[in-house]
């Protein structure tokens, strides 16, 4: 198969793994940033452990390295708007209006979230264009409540 095709079919069929959305937050001497993610997933249980795929070119990518700390932020099937804020162009603090965003220590969080899962990076792996991020769950928080958000197809499902 030509590479263009490859891609085209494998963004095709991936496009059809539902994935639940996540925000991945991070601050660091002021500076915080958020971004949408859907390449988030558990890695291991002892110890409990993270990894999340982020593109070199993302701006949260700069805080995030070696034994800093970010937060996954599992979003609620209510805070559409807050994964569509998080994936726009527009950077910075127009991402963090909602008062629901919380600071904790070295994180920043949003307690509106179905789960906050709070990390510290304990390695990465470059590859391409992306970064693997592998963290260590430090703590999570759980509003059990609420029903995730689900990406799927191009589209947020009900």
């Amino acid at each position: 198969m030509k590479e263009p095709d490859l891609k085209k079919n494998f963004l095709t069929t991936m496009r059809g793994v539902a994935s639940t959305v996540c925000v991945v937050s991070a601050k660091d001497q002021g500076a915080r940033h958020a971004m949408t993610a859907t390449s988030v997933t558990s890695l291991s249980m002892e110890p409990p452990s993270m990894l999340i795929c982020i593109n070199k070119e993302a701006s949260i990518h700069k805080l995030i390295s070696k034994d800093s700390s970010f937060c996954i932020n599992i979003l609620s099937n209510n805070q559409r708007e807050l994964a569509e804020v998080c994936s726009d162009r527009e950077e910075g603090e127009s991402r963090f209006k909602s008062e629901a965003w919380k600071d904790s220590e070295d994180f920043i969080f949003n307690e509106e979230s179905l789960s906050n899962i709070f990390c510290s990076c304990i390695d990465l792996i470059e590859y391409t264009s992306h970064t693997i991020f592998i963290g260590k769950v430090l703590r999570s928080m759980n509003n059990e409540n609420l029903k995730p958000l689900i990406y799927a197809s191009g589209n947020y499902l009900d």
